[in-house]
């Protein structure tokens, strides 16, 4: 049942996010924190061994580093939503989701280049993070 729970807050954080960095190329800072505290709780009611903490911050935290280095090139959002989906999926899932979403976004870019983009050079990076997810999720029921 906290599996559940807390794979309806990943996707919820995922979606809401993914809805606002497309219309407003932003994220909901307090649906993101009290998707995050939300997350964090249900974690707590369960074995802290069931997901580390800070192992599962690694992936947002790393695209905070990106954001600062690149000087904003790569926004400290998509660090923050990662950080918040650490309270609600285990360290391969929010590995999985990370990876599955640069994937999926590199694809976008290059497909991008090669159709032209008209002078575009960024996108929104949450939706793809939300393909990450539920590619995640599938994988795990096939």
């Amino acid at each position: 049942m906290r599996q559940e729970i807390t794979r309806a807050i990943a996707l919820f954080i995922l979606s809401a996010d993914s809805f606002t960095d497309v219309r407003r190329h932003e994220i909901s800072l307090p649906l993101t924190v009290a998707g995050g505290i939300a997350g964090i709780i249900v974690l707590c009611a369960g074995s802290p061994k069931d997901n580390p903490l800070p192992a599962s911050m690694l992936p947002g935290i790393c695209f905070f580093l990106f954001s600062f280095l690149s000087g904003g090139a790569v926004g400290a959002g998509d660090g923050l939503v990662l950080i918040a989906l650490a309270g609600c999926l285990s360290v391969t899932d929010i590995f999985t989701t990370a990876a599955c979403g640069m994937f999926l976004a590199s694809v976008y870019a290059g497909l991008l280049f090669l159709g032209g983009s008209g002078g575009r050079r960024s996108f929104a990076f949450v939706p793809f993070l939300l393909g990450g997810y539920v590619l995640c999720l599938m994988i795990k029921v096939l």
